[in-house]
């Protein structure tokens, strides 16, 4: 599923926290959000799929704005991982395959034997690890086209982080599904997305693929010569331009998130 943002801005009361945000995200993609805590990225995530009321600018989806049918093809994993008190793991499942038509059997009970899944208990006496196990295990089950991920890999362990990643990557490649993603993991990011948003205090501040994004940056080492227009940021003593000239090295996608992240420490509402 294609998702098309065009300039929506959103605020609590009279606190702004999205300001006029576009974005473009590509069918069968995994898309990264990245930045700080209170960028904007869960508000931005809420107006996709429809927990918060649109107040400016205009989202589709397959080119259609957002309704009760085409949110059965959405799967939704917050980051709060809010239970029910009373409600056991099995409880979900049954309600989960109500509202999804599409919901896959097999998939749900891999990850229950695999993790474990004590289906016979109270979800909110699990681990938070394995409710955010749970939860992706629900989201990955309902045959959705489009999922929504906030902070998926929150509370596991190294080792099934990676696995978790390898999941959701192979999902969307054998699947051809869309994925969009927040996390904080810079690293897991670069390892599973094709695409992202650098997002702060409301604002995109760059968007691209990870390739490209690769591709026409340069990292400049201190002390060498910088071409005047071009500079993005400093990392750790290093100079991140924007250029296609053929100068210093390529940049990590770290570096590129960190030089942008750290080279809008300045107000500038007009650039």
């Amino acid at each position: 599923m294609k998702v098309t943002l065009e300039n929506i801005s959103h605020s609590f009361g009279s606190k702004p926290v999205i300001n006029q945000i576009s974005l473009d995200v590509p069918k069968g993609e995994v898309f990264s959000l990245i930045g700080p805590n209170g960028a904007g990225k869960t508000t931005t995530m809420r107006l996709i799929y429809g927990d918060l009321k649109l107040q400016k600018g205009r989202i589709t989806i397959d080119g259609s704005q957002p309704d009760t049918k085409l949110k059965e093809r959405i799967a939704v994993m917050t980051e709060d991982r809010l239970t029910f008190g009373r409600f056991k793991g099995e409880d979900y499942v049954r309600m989960w395959k109500m509202l999804y038509p599409n919901w896959n059997d097999k998939i749900f009970s891999s990850f229950a034997t695999h993790y474990k899944f004590e289906l016979e208990g109270k979800v909110s006496t699990y681990s938070m690890g394995i409710k955010t196990l749970f939860n992706l295990a629900l989201c990955l089950s309902t045959g959705a086209e489009l999922l929504i991920l906030d902070e998926p890999t929150q509370n596991l362990d190294p080792i099934i982080r990676a696995e978790t990643l390898n999941v959701i990557r192979d999902f969307v490649n054998n699947e051809q599904k869309t994925v969009i993603i927040s996390s904080h993991e810079i690293y897991e990011l670069e390892e599973i997305s094709t695409s992202f948003a650098i997002i702060r205090e409301g604002d995109v501040l760059y968007s691209d693929t990870i390739d490209e994004a690769k591709e026409k940056h340069r990292i400049v080492e201190s002390g060498e010569k910088v071409p005047v227009g071009n500079v993005i940021g400093v990392v750790n003593n290093q100079t991140l331009l924007k250029t296609e000239d053929e100068i210093g090295s390529y940049p990590t996608f770290n570096q590129i998130v960190l030089g942008y992240l750290q080279g809008r420490k300045s107000f500038v509402p007009f650039q």
